[in-house]
Order: structure tokens, then sequence, then C-alpha cells
């Protein structure tokens, strides 16, 4: 089995468990989404977009072996990211781990730091400015 394959069936198999989780929380009143609104939501997109990475690997991707290091070290980077939650620093912790992880998968120094600087000053301003939801 390709690694497109695998990926696409973990990221259907976390979709769907998402999508059941949300329908254990309240619908809403009124017009008003509840609080499983976003989570289902969210969930149905992860499935859509895990579909052609299950349906469609081509038969030379399948051939090649998995190198199981980097996606050790993503997940390793996002345990340790998870772990510090809580812990003050949200903006900070968040442009490291996103530098870290962009680095990791490629990029440069230069684009991993204003990419994650980026989306995390774009995180804060909509969830503590917007929506007035702390993040620490």
């Amino acid at each position: 089995m390709s690694a497109d394959r695998i990926v696409g069936l973990v990221f259907a198999a976390f979709a769907a468990a998402l999508m059941a989780g949300a329908k254990a929380l309240p619908a809403g009143i009124g017009k008003q989404p509840g609080a499983g609104f976003f989570p289902f939501w969210i969930g149905v997109a992860m499935l859509l977009l895990a579909a052609p990475l299950i349906l469609k690997t081509s038969p030379e991707k399948a051939k090649e072996p998995i190198r199981w290091s980097r996606p050790a070290l993503v997940a390793g980077l996002t345990l340790v990211y998870l772990l510090l939650w809580g812990s003050g620093w949200f903006a900070l912790r968040t442009v490291v781990f996103l530098a870290l992880l962009l680095r990791l998968l490629g990029e440069s120094w230069r684009a991993g730091l204003g990419v994650s600087a980026t989306l995390t000053a774009a995180v804060v301003l909509a969830f503590q400015y917007g929506l007035r939801v702390s993040l620490e």
C-alpha cells in the first residue's frame, strides 16, 4: 500500500471520528450554530480531501518504500507543541513550531519564519481580537 493511501485512510478515519464526535455536541439554538457545527463540517472537508489520496494513487508510488523518519519527526514536534499547550506564550510557541515544521518539510528558514509569523498573526488577530477568545 502506498504512503498516499495510508495517509488518506488515516485522515479519513480521523474525519469520521471528528464528525461522529461533533454529532454528540449540541446542535444549536434557532439560527445560531451549536458547538458541533464547525467540527462536523471540518470533518466533512477532511473526508473530501482524503478521498483522492485513497482512490487515486499511481502504481509507481506504491513501489517506493515508506520512509518513516520525517513523519516521526513531524509527529514528535506536534506532540511537543501540544504538551506545551496552556503554558503561555501562544504566539512565540506557534511561530517556532510552524517554522520548524516548515523547515522539516523543506522550506528555507526565511520562508518558514515569514509564513509562520504571518499565519500566527492572523490566528491571534482573528481569535483574540476578533472573536475575543483567549489562546493561552
